[in-house]
């Protein structure tokens, strides 16, 4: 008996509605801690930024119109190279799992994807020596200049908080001095802090291990609620940051963790098409029917003094 799977235009319907389903329900916890937009071309901005100017003295009796003019650049988002995923369904795997919602098949396919996602939102890359801060994003680079291919532009050395903040030649890990020095340093710059915007932080299981014994440390201080809420082991919001958690935060090369504290109204995730599914059979492949799951995505820091990446030891 020949092994035959016949692709039919309501397997496609089915399969990309189960993607678009099951991705709607599996959403990594970044997309809703920036700001998404929709994006097409092969590049959108999503800022004049204006630099910074000195004044000019003047001269008496001069009839010359003083020329300073403002320094102007823009930050974009480039059309980004595809997130996907694929795979055969051979006599292993059954067809009827790609008409499932709820199969590992298209749940699977979903998440990996949802990986690619998040990781493209932070800045980073997985590489043979762990993760690491490459690309865009809100850790990595951010593309400036008048016209797309403009100059990347990374973070600057103040935008980093130190390890040994607290005591100078000790590395430490995330403490109240830290997170109120990178607030503090947001706060003070002229971004747009005045409105209600959040702030956003992302940690692994070390710093939440560090923010639990904060809480217990400063618990007669801070609300009972939040306190509970990181005695329990569950990321919330402490000392004014909504704390996220992942285990694809990346280190710098002295091996600290490298935590982002960012404004959500700074951090820009262009989508020009979000996770979707499509089936076919593939004649090049015994006629094989095959599932693909992609999505197209990018993202920029609109200015950089609104991310502030804090150095823990671990």
């Amino acid at each position: 008996m020949s092994y035959a799977q016949l692709v039919e235009a309501h397997h496609k319907l089915t399969y990309s509605n189960n993607i678009k389903m099951v991705a709607q329900q599996m959403q990594n916890p970044l997309r809703a801690a920036v700001t998404m937009v929709s994006a097409t071309g092969e590049a959108q901005d999503v800022a004049d930024l204006l630099g910074k100017k000195d004044y000019i003295e003047g001269e008496d009796y001069s009839r010359r119109n003083p020329d300073n003019p403002t320094p102007r650049s823009r930050r974009w988002l480039i059309r980004p190279t595809v997130i996907e995923d694929g795979e055969y369904i051979d006599k292993e795997t059954k067809f009827d799992a790609a008409m499932d919602p709820t199969s590992p098949l298209v749940r699977g396919s979903v998440k990996t994807v949802e990986r690619g996602v998040f990781d493209r939102i932070l800045g980073v890359k997985k590489t043979s020596a762990g993760f690491q801060a490459l690309g865009g994003g809100i850790m990595g680079r951010a593309v400036e200049g008048k016209r797309p291919g403009g100059t990347p532009t990374s973070l600057a050395t103040g935008n980093y908080v130190a390890a040994d903040l607290d005591t100078p030649g000790t590395p430490l890990g995330l403490s109240l001095l830290k997170i109120r020095s990178a607030c503090e340093a947001m706060e003070l710059e002229d971004f747009g802090l005045e409105t209600d915007d959040e702030i956003f932080g992302l940690i692994t299981p070390k710093q939440k291990t560090d923010l639990i014994n904060l809480a217990i440390e400063t618990g007669k201080s801070l609300n009972p609620f939040e306190v509970d809420n990181i005695r329990n082991g569950k990321p919330g919001q402490l000392l004014g940051v909504n704390w996220l958690f992942s285990n694809r935060v990346p280190k710098d090369s002295s091996g600290n963790r490298l935590i982002p504290i960012w404004s959500k109204e700074n951090v820009v995730a262009g989508v020009w098409q979000d996770v979707d599914g499509r089936m076919w059979n593939d004649t090049s492949a015994k006629n094989l029917p095959y599932i693909y799951t992609d999505a197209y995505i990018d993202c920029v820091r609109v200015e950089d003094v609104g991310v502030r990446i804090i150095r823990c030891a671990e």
